[in-house]
């Protein structure tokens, strides 16, 4: 659990120059995309639509070949 007021003491206490590089920091973080939500790439959304183990990794040179 993080402790925002524990975050806030600590920000309260910095020099002015300190404070200048937090507030760039949060405006980069408000800027770049939202990170945490995860795209499936193209192999994982086909992943077990196929007869066999849903890894192919067992016999995979019959499925190949």
């Amino acid at each position: 659990m993080i402790d925002k007021e524990a975050i806030m003491r600590k920000i309260e206490s910095l020099p002015d120059a300190d404070l200048k590089k937090i507030s760039e920091f949060l405006s980069s973080l408000e800027e770049r995309p939202d990170t945490r939500k995860h795209k499936a790439d193209a192999l994982s959304s086909v992943i077990g639509i196929c007869e066999g183990p849903q890894d192919l990794a067992e016999k995979h040179d019959s499925y190949a070949y």
